[in-house]
């Protein structure tokens, strides 16, 4: 039975995760997407921010880095499943039973820090998609893909610079794009053609080849005069984006978002929201408000967990 259990690792849920940790609940976070950050990471990682409390500025990417590092430090951390999603969860007795997309969970309490939704990577739609485990959807780093044939699909800023990045280790890097023009900034564009990149544009994927759960070739046709060519790999990056899901979690909302109360409990016991996804009057839309209303949520959960305990203010 967990104590607490924190739906998303955006900003918020990730701050979350770390006071949680130092208030020593038990849980787990659990996030829908492939990575944490929410929409600074999947949407804006590059973006200066300038309003945070200590920083002049700082990259949304570089703050969910420190985030991320602040909740690995601590010992007794919540486990972070990713690319699981949740689905509903049920009031039993003193409990939740909480239904993800992977299995289902107990927890005595829930925080909701969805933002403004969940984020989980737009897909090519071709048959089989899914049961492929050479196809990803995010990388980490560069060097797991050393010697081996990279293709990635997608013509953004963050295709282009994967495609630069892989072509220092990957035996071959090729880039498949639906249009003539790129998305991405044009030095980078044309520093990835001049490394060797192999590029491909006005092309669309038509087929996954492959047995079973590896893929080894994608068909592709060209918009242009039709002719089919396929293209052998060891991996495929999907970098067609992100599609944003609003949840249809049964509590009290007010213009698709949570309506909250004392201490940010939602209409439901025990259940609580923070950060862009809750309204309630005076509500700013802000990282710094949203760390705030965290702090005052766990606390509140500590004290339903351990009603005896004394509960320490600064840590």
């Amino acid at each position: 039975m967990d104590d607490i259990i924190i739906v998303g690792a955006g900003p918020i849920g990730l701050y979350g995760a770390t006071l949680a940790a130092l208030h020593l609940l038990k849980g787990r976070v659990i996030e829908g997407s492939t990575n944490v950050g929410g929409q600074l990471s999947s949407l804006y990682p590059e973006k200066a921010i300038v309003d945070l409390p200590g920083f002049a500025s700082i990259s949304a990417q570089g703050f969910i880095d420190k985030l991320m590092k602040q909740y690995e430090d601590n010992v007794n951390k919540l486990p972070l499943h990713l690319n699981e999603t949740v689905l509903s969860f049920e009031k039993k007795d003193s409990y939740y039973l909480v239904t993800t997309s992977k299995g289902t969970y107990e927890t005595k309490c829930i925080l909701l820090t969805t933002g403004m939704g969940s984020f989980s990577p737009r897909k090519t739609g071709l048959a089989n998609e899914d049961n492929k485990n050479n196809i990803i959807y995010s990388i980490s780093s560069s060097s797991l893909y050393k010697g081996k044939d990279i293709v990635i699909l997608g013509g953004g800023d963050s295709a282009v610079d994967w495609a630069i990045a892989l072509k220092e280790v990957a035996a071959s890097v090729t880039i498949v794009h639906r249009r003539e023009e790129f998305r991405a900034q044009s030095s980078s564009v044309e520093k990835m053609e001049r490394l060797g990149v192999n590029v491909l544009k006005n092309q669309a994927v038509i087929s996954l080849n492959g047995e079973e759960d590896k893929l080894e070739s994608i068909t592709i046709k060209s918009n242009v005069d039709g002719k089919e060519q396929t293209i052998p790999l060891d991996f495929l990056f999907v970098n067609y984006g992100q599609v944003t899901t609003k949840d249809s979690f049964e509590v009290e909302k007010l213009n698709n978002l949570i309506v909250t109360k004392d201490n940010y409990q939602t209409s439901l016991e025990n259940v609580f929201a923070c950060g862009n996804i809750i309204a309630y009057p005076g509500k700013v839309k802000n990282i710094t408000c949203g760390l705030g209303e965290v702090v005052v949520a766990i606390t509140k959960i500590d004290q339903i967990i351990n009603p005896n305990k004394n509960i320490p203010i600064h840590f």
